[in-house]
């Protein structure tokens, strides 16, 4: 027995995923193309923290349901 996931949950789950992926590329080319050691440092450790809490906020609502 199957449970389908609703219309909405599958789209509140698609769009944690693209923004979780956007703050993580977004943190990741600032590492690169930012030009002080502290200010690289600081560019992914605040876009890629969130980054990684919406795409691990999807996966808890992906395996709940």
């Amino acid at each position: 027995m199957e449970s389908e996931m609703s219309f909405t949950l599958e789209v509140i789950i698609s769009v944690l995923l693209i923004l979780g992926g956007i703050f993580v590329l977004v943190g990741s080319i600032g590492l690169i193309r930012l030009q002080d050691l502290y200010v690289r440092l600081h560019a992914p450790t605040k876009a890629t923290t969130l980054g990684l809490g919406g795409i691990l906020l999807a996966s808890v609502l992906y395996m709940t349901h």
